[in-house]
């Protein structure tokens, strides 16, 4: 037999329900709430959507506005807030960019074209970007990709020459790096790893693929 229980005399039924609801379905109503406030009253919590995320991390305007509507805030009030927290110094595109082409650079290498589509998938404008990517030299590629290559000597160990050179310019074209410069750090490597091995170096002498 079924027993029914009355959630009015079981309110706790409604905490489970509300408990067992998926994340959309949360969302939804977040965003349902938020739509519904107005005044001071939406600019505190369209304000404190975006606290949250610089707390977590720095992240660009178009970041911050983006986060703003998708809890169900209008665009206008997005704009507001951050427009206000950009005036404040809580927000700074160019900062943001230069910080995150340093960090990537220094990081994993990432550098040209890998580094373009981060800036442009976080919403900043050409311009920006572009000043962005100038903090990085011809000279300050060309070292950064010696570098890379470098660490795969050990495991390019009796691989034939051409075979290395392709699995090498790939790896830095995925990385960002123009043909020319990954081509001329790739050669330039090789060329001294052959230069100094010897006849009894396993792995050095090079064969032809």
């Amino acid at each position: 037999m079924v027993r029914y229980l009355d959630p009015e005399e079981h309110p706790e039924l409604g905490e489970e329900r509300r408990h067992r609801s998926s994340p959309g379905q949360r969302l939804a109503r977040v965003r349902e709430r938020n739509a519904a406030l107005t005044g001071s009253a939406a600019i505190e919590a369209a304000r404190e959507v975006a606290l949250r995320k610089l707390d977590a991390r720095a992240c660009s305007r178009a970041e911050l506005t983006s986060a703003i509507e998708g809890r169900g805030f209008s665009a206008d009030l997005a704009l507001q807030v951050v427009d206000r927290l950009e005036a404040v110094g809580l927000v700074d595109d160019q900062a943001y960019a230069d910080a995150l082409v340093r960090s990537r650079f220094s990081g994993t290498g990432a550098s040209g074209r890998a580094l373009r589509e981060v800036l442009v998938r976080k919403g900043l404008e050409p311009g920006i970007i572009e000043r962005a990517l100038s903090q990085i030299s011809r000279d300050d590629e060309a070292e950064r990709a010696a570098q890379l290559v470098a660490r795969k000597r050990r495991s390019l160990a009796g691989v034939p020459r051409q075979s290395a050179y392709r699995r090498l310019c790939s790896m830095l074209a995925r990385k960002g790096y123009s043909p020319s410069v990954a081509s001329n750090a790739v050669r330039d490597a090789l060329d001294e790893w052959h230069a100094g091995s010897s006849d009894d170096d396993e792995g050095w002498g090079w064969e032809v693929s």
